[in-house]
């Protein structure tokens, strides 16, 4: 049994803009990667976000076929969640204790900072609030 993971893309000119609600719009390409070559989707959709502006990963379980956003790309970042709605902050895909989503390095930092005092870590010990991509390819 192997995990799959496929990489999407949105063809949709208007993708970094268009907000992140367009699963129906993309499509597959360039197949699938499956157990730890998940590392290759990632870099792959990273890379085809750069180009067109919106890429994202599914993976799919071999124990039960359900399918999960696993990471996705924006070019220039997408919109931070922890930013006020009067902040235009942006980030790229970030580990999150309640699920991954885009943040600014400064919501980031601040994140990490409050974890890990409230923890008595030091800030390079916390396991969230990393760029996604960055804590994949570290290994």
């Amino acid at each position: 049994m192997r995990w799959r993971y496929d990489v999407y893309v949105c063809p949709d000119a208007d993708a970094p803009d268009h907000g992140l609600n367009c699963r129906d719009r993309m499509e597959v390409i360039e197949g699938t990667f499956h157990d730890y070559g998940y590392r290759d989707g990632f870099q792959l959709a990273h890379g085809r976000a750069e180009e067109s502006g919106h890429a994202a990963v599914w993976s799919t379980s071999p124990h039960n076929g359900k399918t999960t956003l696993v990471y996705q790309h924006i070019r220039g970042g997408g919109p931070c969640a922890d930013c006020p709605p009067t902040v235009p902050g942006r980030g790229p895909w970030t580990t999150h204790v309640l699920g991954d989503c885009f943040m600014c390095e400064q919501c980031a930092a601040q994140a990490r900072r409050r974890v890990a005092v409230d923890r008595r870590w030091s800030e390079d010990e916390c396991p969230w609030y990393w760029p996604v991509l960055n804590r994949v390819l570290r290994g």
